[in-house]
């Protein structure tokens, strides 16, 4: 690989078939390979198409094919492919998002720092979240364990504040709606659903009496940070108002609100 980057510059379709055949005939063997590979891509102007898929397979197989514990990426494993696709905080090149998109797709378990990572990525790069985007998100909350967590929630509400004005694909709503209850019932106690049937239905109606005042605070800061309220907030506010004693801190939102 090292031969290869001395040499170009520029990868063509062809460059990639010949990394397969001759370079890595059976995959990425070890870490220092797949470093190699993404510094290579950041080093690249203007890579061929066929370059984002191959690094992209080749780090995700290195990562849960090659690597103990297979199939899972571990807290070690998430920081070393943050730093690796984002040594400046951000992704900068497509390579990195494909590889970061591809690895979330077939992971079966994700520490929350990757899917907070991830979110953020989006928000990041988005003014408007289509059904690709919104599927992608899902693939992120799905693979977490446990309730949403504040650090995921946190980072679902700076991706919506920054579509909020923008042509969301529908599901978006829904989505940023379920999510968000999940976390602010886990947060407060309440016995939740699996994250994968949280995120596909609806919480019951009485879910939100049970929702801590100081969560309901937090949401109130969350939804009026960025004014009126929109589709999934007005949901959030519906389940919050079912309490039975609604916090003082809240007047003003459901005021604000109505």
């Amino acid at each position: 690989m090292e031969a290869f980057r001395q040499a170009t510059k520029h990868i063509h379709a062809s460059d990639v078939v010949s990394l397969l055949r001759e370079v890595y005939p059976e995959g990425v063997s070890g870490r220092n390979e797949a470093e190699a590979l993404i510094a290579f891509d950041r080093e690249c102007p203007d890579p061929a198409p066929e370059w984002h898929g191959f690094m992209a397979e080749a780090v995700t197989d290195h990562l849960l094919r090659r690597s103990q514990p297979y199939g899972v990426l571990t807290a070690e494993k998430a920081e070393w492919l943050m730093h690796a696709v984002a040594p400046s905080g951000r992704i900068a090149t497509r390579g990195g998002i494909e590889t970061l998109v591809r690895t979330i797709k077939f992971a079966d378990v994700l520490p929350v720092s990757l899917a907070a990572f991830a979110i953020r990525e989006l928000w990041a790069r988005a003014q408007a979240l289509d059904g690709t985007d919104v599927a992608l998100l899902r693939r992120i909350l799905e693979a977490g364990t446990g309730a949403v967590t504040g650090e995921e929630a946190e980072a679902l509400f700076d991706l919506h504040d920054t579509v909020a004005g923008g042509a969301n694909h529908r599901s978006f709503d829904d989505l940023m709606f379920r999510a968000i209850a999940n976390f602010l019932m886990g947060a407060s106690g309440c016995e939740t659903l699996p994250r994968v049937r949280a995120l596909a239905r609806e919480p019951g109606r009485d879910a939100g009496k049970n929702i801590a005042a100081e969560h309901c605070a937090w949401l109130s800061s969350r939804i009026m940070r960025d004014g009126k309220p929109t589709a999934a907030e007005h949901a959030l506010l519906t389940l919050i108002g079912y309490r039975t004693e609604p916090d003082p801190s809240l007047r003003r939102f459901f005021n604000h609100a109505a």
